[in-house]
């Protein structure tokens, strides 16, 4: 790991959220060079499943083939570089290019194209399979790599791959699906959910059930970090109330637990919910068996270098990516997928057993056996259109402003405190490309 003290050498300027130069050295050394989390396997579990995955300039294809494997390779066209499918998910036994009508196997080798006698030089299918990409899984996620240099998955991951394997990600449940395209830069977002400085300013409703200034940092190698914040208490900063908070009465009842019990015994909730919950593990639909009791009771947040939140809790996770805009540095799009672990009939869980901390905000319902994704712009949250959760809508509500500060010839660099050494992290994990490629020394922010 990364002591703090290794932090934050070179200055965060603000030039880094609006310039082109910037956005073009992240496209072809960050970007295009690092391991990215592309889709859930969940939706291509039977063949013939695709999932298209657009990120800058580059589009991914992801597709279970009739023999079960999954593939990557780029979503263009060998024949003059057409896209050949839409963003998004799908089910299809061939791609078939929209233009001249080239067809591809799902493996990614050419199958056929019309009038093939018209090629002087053939249709060599060495030379026309799409262009594989690298890909590898972990916790129900499908990462994806255009360096065909690049380290393993789990030597990118580091100690993330053991901070995360109590935890039953991958059999959580999509619930809801969510893209906003957002007025920032797509590293605006990462360091908005790289601190809880801003906290007890913007999110007043957190107080009720977390305590966040008793929250814990750490920091990994390449980039990542991690955050924990206890749980189901409130926030040591103010008194404690006399009975539970509604959020607290909730989640008490979801145990069974009478909250009306813990009238002037507030701070003991934590310590009952962890013995429900071991009292009931391996009964009520959920095992905990691989959890220690803090984790029971313990909000975690893991920051994948360089776009992904994997924000959780036994029970749920929000898996939050931010995207970079193919062609405006101060736009971007923020994804955010909602998952559940559902109480096991095996395990004798029942829907009235249903527990989380990461709630869906309520907008999708599912069709044909999975949510339909949401695509909308930051301007319904603020209108109260959509929702992201009360929670993430604060945070969309500001960060047009944030951007927009970062343009002003009034900012130069930002001045970060203690509780921001997340933020530092992850702009010195980009330091190290931004200097292989002299853009720190061009702005004078050299260490």
């Amino acid at each position: 790991m990364i002591k703090a003290t290794e932090v934050a050498t070179v200055p965060v300027d603000g030039t880094r959220y609006h310039d082109r130069r910037h956005a073009r050295v992240e496209s072809d050394h960050i970007w295009r060079k690092t391991w990215l989390l592309a889709a859930l396997a969940s939706d291509l579990e039977t063949p013939n499943g695709t999932v298209t995955f657009d990120v800058g300039h580059d589009s991914i294809i992801i597709a279970r083939a009739k023999d079960g494997a999954l593939y990557a390779y780029h979503n263009a066209c060998t024949h003059r570089g057409t896209r050949l499918l839409e963003e998004g998910v799908g089910s299809t036994p061939l791609i078939t290019c929209p233009y001249h009508a080239w067809c591809f196997k799902l493996d990614g080798s050419l199958r056929g194209a019309p009038d093939p006698d018209s090629f002087a030089e053939g249709l060599p299918a060495d030379r026309l399979r799409i262009k594989p990409v690298r890909l590898e899984t972990w916790q129900g996620f499908v990462f994806v790599n255009m360096d065909p240099e690049a380290e393993p998955l789990s030597g990118f991951l580091g100690k993330l791959v053991e901070r995360a394997a109590p935890y039953q990600i991958a059999k959580m449940d999509l619930i809801e699906d969510q893209t906003v395209s957002v007025g920032c830069n797509w590293k605006a977002m990462i360091d908005n959910f790289s601190e809880l400085y801003h906290v007890d300013h913007i999110h007043p409703q957190h107080k009720r059930f977390v305590d966040c200034p008793s929250a814990t940092d750490e920091l990994f190698e390449n980039g990542h970090t991690g955050l924990y914040v206890p749980g189901f208490v409130t926030d040591s900063r103010y008194p404690v109330p006399d009975k539970p908070t509604d959020y607290q009465e909730m989640q008490l009842t979801a145990l069974g637990i009478d909250a009306s019990e813990f009238v002037g015994r507030v701070a003991e909730i934590p310590a009952a919910i962890t013995r429900a919950k071991r009292e009931q593990s391996g009964s009520n639909g959920y095992d905990y068996s691989a959890l220690s009791d803090e984790q029971l009771t313990t909000v975690f947040q893991y920051n994948l270098f360089p776009n992904i939140i994997l924000s959780g809790s036994p029970e749920g996770l929000w898996m939050m990516r931010s995207r970079p805009h193919p062609d405006d540095p101060s736009k971007s799009y923020l994804d955010k997928w909602t998952l559940q672990l559902s109480p096991d009939p095996a395990l004798g869980g029942n829907p009235e057993h249903k527990q989380t901390m990461h709630a869906a905000s309520g907008n999708s319902e599912a069709v044909d056996g999975r949510v339909p994704r949401d695509c909308f712009g930051h301007e319904d949250i603020l209108s109260g259109n959509k929702s992201m959760t009360e929670t993430i809508d604060q945070d969309i509500s500001l960060l047009a402003r944030v951007q927009a500060g970062a343009r002003s010839s009034g900012f130069d660099r930002a001045w970060l405190s203690d509780q921001e050494i997340r933020v530092a992290h992850f702009h010195d994990a980009l330091n190290e490309t931004y200097r292989a490629a002299g853009l720190l020394e061009e702005m004078n922010l050299s260490a």
